[in-house]
């Protein structure tokens, strides 16, 4: 959800969004292939065809992976078995964090419904108040007679209720939680679909799903893999600027 809003705050230039990439660095495990504007990866050997694209979502790095079962016999492979690090120079390492699948999505459901209460305890308090308004009138008066004359100043403040105003608010507030919940749902049901699980494949068999990580901040990345179906797995990346 908080990455749809993201994008949402971004369209509208509220604040400037630099946007980045991550492009594959040549290997000898390693052919990169350019497809309809992007650089594609693929890791290949005896066992395993592999493609990772990793993408970075707001606060943290999202691996699409591909994988293929190029044995005759079937093979396990979970989301912890990959390794996700960040390097300034290439020589020194540092480990990023992995989400396992059911701990992201649950995560992002927290943050989904914490998120729709707020917007909704935001908008009931907005629509209670939405019509009220408050209307100020001020002066001076003179007046004088056969008594005398006098001088002073007035001033008031006049509260007053618009239903046509109240009902606006109203309507554009519960149209703003409806976005949001369809908005999250969407998010939710995509993480539901695609978030990589644990899966044995069978020869000849394709997987595709997502795995979360802490962003970082460096320069060059790196995936490497703890499964020994797959432990001669690594990927080099450099961040470039969109």
């Amino acid at each position: 959800m908080k990455k749809a809003l993201l994008v949402f705050v971004c369209i509208l230039g509220l604040f400037s969004c630099a946007t980045y990439r991550l492009d594959p660095l040549p290997s000898q495990d390693i052919t990169i292939r350019n497809e309809r504007g992007k650089t594609i990866p693929l890791y290949s050997d005896e066992k395993i065809g592999m493609v990772i694209i990793p993408e970075f979502v707001e606060s943290e790095l999202m691996l699409k992976v591909h994988v293929l079962n190029k044995t005759d016999s079937q093979i396990s492979i979970k989301d912890t078995d990959f390794i996700i690090e960040e390097s300034l120079d290439r020589i020194n390492w540092k480990e990023l964090y992995v989400y396992d699948s059911h701990e992201y999505y649950k995560k992002e459901k927290a943050q989904y419904i914490a998120g729709a209460i707020l917007m909704v305890l935001g908008a009931a308090a907005d629509s209670a108040s939405a019509g009220y308004g408050t209307a100020s009138t001020s002066g001076t008066v003179y007046r004088s007679s056969s008594y005398g004359s006098y001088s002073g100043s007035y001033y008031g403040t006049t509260t007053y209720y618009d239903p046509a105003a109240a009902q606006i608010a109203s309507q554009r507030n519960a149209q703003m939680v409806e976005n949001y919940a369809a908005s999250g749902r969407s998010w939710l049901q995509m993480l539901e679909e695609n978030l990589f699980y644990s899966v044995d494949l069978n020869p000849g068999q394709e997987y595709f799903g997502i795995i979360f990580s802490k962003k970082g901040s460096s320069v060059y990345y790196r995936v490497r893999s703890k499964n020994d179906n797959i432990r001669l797995l690594s990927i080099e990346y450099l961040k470039v600027q969109n």
